[in-house]
C-alpha cells in the first residue's frame, strides 16, 4: 500500500511538464526560431559589406598604381613600364603637328564644331577626295541601325564609350557623320540620317559628358558621299552590304587641340540647305 501511494505521488508530480511540454510543441510546429533568422540576415549583410569593402579596396589600388605610374612617366618616359604610354603620346604629337593633312581637318572641324554643318546634304562644300581624307586618317568607329531605328542599344553605347576611351577623344574634337540608305523617301532618309547623328551626340554629350563644342555632326544626302561596299569592308569588322553600312552613324575623333578654342574658318559658316520639295532642312 505505502509502495502504491508514492507512485501515484510521483506521477502527480510529474504531470504538470508533461502538460508543458505539449503547450510548446505547436509553437515549434510554426517555424525556426526568430533568433536564427535574424542571424542569418546578419551575415547576409555582413557578406554585401565585406564584398563591397573588398571591391572599392581593389578600385583604390588601381587608381593608386595609375597614379604612381602617371608620375614615373612624367619623369622617365623612357622606362619599361611607361612605353605604352609614351608610344601613344609620341604617335598622337605626330599626328596632330601634320600640318598638311590638319589643315584640311581643322575646316571640317571648325564648321562642325560650331553647329554649322548640321545639314550638309548637298556636300557643296566638301569633295569625296577630301571627306575620304578624312575617313583613311581619323581614328573612326562605324555604328548601325536597323531599317528605321535611330537610337543606340547597350552594345552600340558600350562600342561608343571604348573608342571614345582608347582614343582620348576627350581630348578634341569628335564629329559624326549620320546616314541612311537610299531605300524609300528622300526626305524621310535625311531625317533618319539626321536623327542618328543627334542621338549619337546626345550619347556622347549628356552620357559621356564630353563638351558639347567639341561635338559636332553631319548628315549626307549626296551619292558622292554614300558608303560604298569597299567602305563598308573597310570600316566594320561584320560584313556588311552598302545598305547597311549606309544605316549608320560614323564617329571620328580628332584628339589634338586639347584646351585650345575651337578654330574659326569664316567661309565655312553654311546657310541651311534648301530640301527636296522647297522648304529648309532642320
Amino acid at each position: 500500500m505505502r509502495r502504491w501511494m508514492w507512485m501515484t505521488a510521483l506521477l502527480a508530480a510529474c504531470g504538470p511538464r508533461a502538460q508543458q511540454v505539449s503547450e510548446e510543441a505547436p509553437a515549434e510546429a510554426q517555424g525556426e526560431d526568430p533568433n536564427l533568422v535574424i542571424l542569418k540576415y546578419e551575415q547576409k549583410t555582413q557578406e554585401l559589406v565585406d564584398t563591397t569593402n573588398k571591391l572599392t579596396e581593389t578600385r583604390g589600388k588601381l587608381d593608386e598604381q595609375q597614379r604612381r605610374l602617371a608620375i614615373i612617366c612624367n619623369d622617365y618616359p623612357d622606362h619599361a613600364v611607361c612605353q605604352p604610354q609614351t608610344q601613344a603620346a609620341y604617335a598622337r604629337a605626330l599626328f596632330c603637328e601634320d600640318k598638311e593633312f590638319t589643315t584640311h581637318v581643322d575646316e571640317v572641324v571648325a564648321a562642325c564644331n560650331q553647329g554649322t554643318c548640321k545639314q550638309l546634304d548637298e556636300a557643296a562644300m566638301i569633295t569625296r577626295q577630301q571627306y575620304m581624307l578624312l575617313t583613311q586618317r581619323l581614328p573612326h568607329s562605324l555604328i548601325t541601325f536597323g531599317a528605321s531605328s535611330t537610337r543606340l542599344d547597350g552594345d552600340d553605347k558600350r562600342q561608343l564609350q571604348q573608342f571614345v576611351e582608347n582614343m582620348g577623344a576627350e581630348k578634341g574634337y569628335v564629329i559624326i557623320v549620320g546616314r541612311a540608305s537610299k531605300d524609300g523617301s528622300w526626305k524621310r532618309n535625311v531625317q533618319l540620317a539626321i536623327d542618328r547623328a543627334e542621338h549619337t551626340r546626345q550619347e556622347l554629350v549628356k552620357s559621356m559628358g564630353l563638351d558639347p563644342a567639341r561635338v559636332g555632326y553631319i548628315t549626307y544626302g549626296h551619292d558622292k558621299m554614300y558608303l560604298t561596299a569597299l567602305d563598308a569592308e573597310r570600316l566594320s569588322q561584320k560584313k556588311l552590304s552598302p545598305k547597311q553600312a549606309n544605316r549608320s552613324a560614323l564617329i571620328f575623333a580628332y584628339p589634338c587641340f586639347e584646351g585650345k578654342a575651337t578654330p574659326v574658318v569664316p567661309e565655312l559658316m553654311l546657310d541651311p540647305i534648301p530640301v527636296e520639295g522647297g522648304g529648309r532642312a532642320r
